[in-house]
């Protein structure tokens, strides 16, 4: 059963330029999540897919920052095929759970200067 539908799109040049800030890089992700996207050529690609994604989770559990979830809650990574996967914590762990989300599936793409996720 599907308990809730997310989906954002995110401008890769945004996250290119907030990127440069490390304040929000510390806001933003997890060390596990910058850490994955060192061996990429284009970091900011990869960082904007899973922002989009963390967008779209929130939106799906029907959360967002005045709940306080917090984007760090939110940690996106991938297995060895690339496939993507989100594990959430703290407050975002508690909202899904509230939702009695079994689990959670997730889907990145990027295209031109955009990337964009889907989240059930």
């Amino acid at each position: 059963m599907v308990l809730g539908v997310g989906i954002d799109i995110v401008e890769i040049k945004e996250i290119a330029d907030s990127i440069q800030n490390e304040a929000f890089l510390r806001r933003v992700f997890t060390h596990a999540e910058l850490k994955a996207v060192e061996r990429y050529r284009n970091k900011a690609e990869h960082l904007a897919g899973k922002f989009a994604a963390k967008e779209a989770f929130m939106k799906a559990i029907g959360a967002g920052i005045q709940q306080e979830v917090w984007f760090t809650q939110i940690e996106v990574l991938s297995d060895e095929s690339g496939k993507p996967h989100i594990h959430a914590s703290g407050e975002a762990e508690k909202r899904m759970k509230e939702t009695n989300a079994a689990q959670i599936h997730v889907s990145i793409s990027h295209a031109g200067d955009v990337a964009v996720a889907v989240v059930i």
